[in-house]
């Protein structure tokens, strides 16, 4: 699902404390082989005001018949999330980042579109309103995948005993910091929260994966989640380095 995006985007200030000057709107550019889709996503991401759809495309057209520049994102609908791949890996070779919106996922599908260069992959549903946040957060070095793709691209599996072993070795302090962005927080507003600089927030992160045995950060997140209960958010944030 794409409600409810995680990341809250903050004004930025200047030194002497005064609003800075409004940065330049993210280009857009829409591709869909529906054209009823292509007019939502259009009206969804036209109502944010950081964002200027730039053009529309049949995404069945040649990608050299696209029309390419000045965008910034490529937002691309699917039916299934294999049809799009390559038209993902040079997009993205051509320094476009790009969100994947796609009725259906496999496990397979979701590797593919990320070992493709995907920042966002979404699920497409009628609901689009988390759309637009996903699109501002990956303009940064974040990627963002819907809460419903989790479980394809890491196998919770049951809170078994060695997870919950796993996760009691924890310190206190380290599972506030994976619940804290569990709940789709990013490393500056989890350490904000817990009261701390953003490199500790990455040193208890480090010291928890060796603890959990998790590959990254995800997965220790997921980890803690099925054990803890912590509530997931509608999509998941995640620094490039990190999202692998």
């Amino acid at each position: 699902m794409v409600r409810g995006a995680a990341h809250q985007f903050r004004s930025r200030s200047t030194p002497d404390g005064g609003a800075s000057r409004a940065q330049p709107r993210t280009r857009v550019l829409v591709a869909d082989h529906d054209p009823l889709w292509r007019h939502l996503l259009h009206d969804v991401l036209s109502g944010d005001g950081q964002l200027d759809v730039v053009a529309e495309v049949d995404s069945r057209r040649p990608l050299a018949d696209w029309p390419l520049q000045r965008v910034d994102v490529a937002v691309l609908g699917a039916s299934h999330g294999d049809q799009l791949v390559g038209a993902v890996r040079q997009l993205t070779a051509w320094r476009i980042r790009v969100v994947l919106l796609c009725l259906e996922w496999s496990r397979r599908s979701l590797d593919a579109a990320v070992l493709a260069g995907a920042a966002g992959c979404l699920v497409k549903e009628v609901d689009l309103s988390g759309v637009a946040a996903s699109v501002q957060a990956v303009t940064g070095r974040t990627r963002v995948l819907s809460t419903a793709l989790l479980n394809l691209y890491v196998n919770p599996a049951a809170a078994d005993r060695r997870f919950q072993d796993a996760v009691q070795k924890l310190t206190a302090r380290e599972r506030e910091v994976l619940r804290r962005l569990g709940e789709g927080l990013t490393t500056a507003e989890a350490a904000e929260r817990c009261g701390v600089s953003s490199a500790t927030v990455k040193s208890h992160v480090s010291h928890a994966l060796a603890k959990l045995g998790a590959r990254n950060r995800l997965e220790a997140v997921l980890m803690v989640r099925d054990v803890l209960g912590t509530p997931a958010p509608a999509t998941y944030e995640l620094p490039d380095a990190v999202a692998g």
